[in-house]
Formats: structure tokens, sequence, C-alpha cells
């Protein structure tokens, strides 16, 4: 219950500060995920707003100041899911504590280039936890679940923010 209890109370804390850790401008934001090549009729199906979902969360998760126009000086975060990885998980349900979102990070900035990054991000069944809302309960969770898709997309989008140069 303490483990829990803390886990939830750490998950709060970083949704709370992700927007201040975020100083850079932002000005594109893009997701790019290859869902053709999932052969997986569900699976595509469930990813389907992959891109326009995980795009929006990271603007969620940016201040109003910090997300300015595609005319403003800023970052462009390009993001290039791992679509191999997405259909490995699907594809291994019955081990679902192996499941897991890759994915190539690239900040790219024309105006200051010391704010240039370039990492591979992979956000696992474990680090979702803390992003599951209040009262849910992990025990219960499937691959397809809305509230899993919703806590994976969220550690994705904090992680991406709080490491904005």
């Amino acid at each position: 219950m303490f483990t829990k209890t803390m886990t939830l109370a750490l998950g709060a804390a970083l949704i709370g500060t992700t927007a201040l850790a975020a100083e850079t401008p932002v000005k594109e934001i893009d997701v790019e995920a290859d869902l053709a090549a999932i052969e997986n009729p569900a699976a595509a199906a469930h990813f389907a707003t992959l891109e326009t979902d995980l795009e929006g969360r990271i603007a969620e998760l940016l201040t109003p100041e910090n997300l300015v126009g595609a005319d403003a000086e800023g970052v462009k975060i390009s993001v290039d899911i791992d679509e191999l990885e997405l259909a490995s998980t699907w594809a291994n349900q019955a081990d679902f504590a192996e499941s897991k979102i890759a994915a190539l990070v690239n900040v790219s900035s024309e105006d200051d280039h010391s704010k240039f990054d370039n990492y591979t991000l992979s956000v696992a069944y474990p680090d979702v936890l803390v992003f599951l809302p209040e009262g849910a309960d992990a025990s219960s969770l499937t691959m397809d679940s809305d509230i899993y898709y919703e806590a994976m997309l969220t550690a994705v989008a904090d992680h991406i923010v709080t490491h904005l140069k």
C-alpha cells in the first residue's frame, strides 16, 4: 500500500512539474509511426491515433508560453515511434509487464544550436504505473485498455518535455 501511494504521489509530482521543467520554446511537434507496418489489425486499430494523441499530450504538458507558433523562434520536436516494438508488444500480450513504446526523439532548432538533442526513448510498463489515474488497479490493465494507453502517452510525453534543453 505504501509503495502504491508513493508511486502515485511521485507520478502526480512529475506531472505537476513537467510544465515548469520545459523552458524551451517549442514551435513544432511531429510524431510519426508507420502503422501500416503493424500487421495485426487489432493492434493497428488500437494505435490508429497514436501520432496525433502523442502530439497533443506533449503540447498539453508544455506551458502556453512555451508552445509558440511556427513563425516564432523555437525547437522542433520529432518523434519516430518504433512500429516493430509496438507490434512486438502487442504480440506478447501474455507478458504484459514487458510492454513498452520505443522511439527516436530528435530536438532541433534553426535559431539556437545549443538546443539540439537526439536520443532513443523507451518507456516500459513499470515507467507507466506512476501515470495511472488515482484509484486505477494496475493488476486489471490490459494492452488494449484506454487507461493504460493514456498513461503510456503521458509517460512518453513527460519524458520528452522534461528533457528539453
